[in-house]
């Protein structure tokens, strides 16, 4: 059975991501994408355009001194497309597991608007020193 072709750009976007292709990701991106950070972290908030989203994403690699991310499940439907994924990241230190979920609303095969909810937000908050 093939993958659902929202699992399929999502795949394609993490190994982008991965690789450092910026174009290609870029590329998956619609023109007016918003990407909603909601985690307690120096990136928190929103993020529009393709070009924003990949100077965010770049911004939390250059915060941290390891950032090691796995992706562990895709799940898709015709509208939408959810991973989630494990980090391990390291700053000074501090050192952080914990998994996230990202929700993209998919729209004419590209990702429109993308959520990213850590799913211990506490520990998130608490590893970059927030109460």
């Amino acid at each position: 059975m093939s993958d659902h072709s929202n699992a399929q750009l999502a795949r394609s976007a993490w190994r982008a991501v991965s690789s450092g292709d910026v174009e290609a990701l870029e590329r998956m991106l619609a023109p007016d994408v918003v990407w909603h950070a909601t985690a307690r972290a120096p990136w928190q908030g929103d993020h529009a355009g393709p070009r924003a989203v990949s100077d965010f994403l770049a911004r939390i690699g250059e915060l941290m001194q390891v950032f090691d991310a796995r992706l562990d499940d895709v799940l898709a439907s015709a509208d939408r497309v959810a991973m989630v994924f494990h980090v391990h990241a390291k700053v000074a230190a501090r050192a952080i597991e914990i998994d996230y979920l990202l929700l993209a609303r998919v729209k004419g095969g590209r990702a429109a608007e993308i959520w990213t909810l850590p799913l211990d937000p506490s520990a998130l908050a608490a590893f970059f020193g927030h109460r």
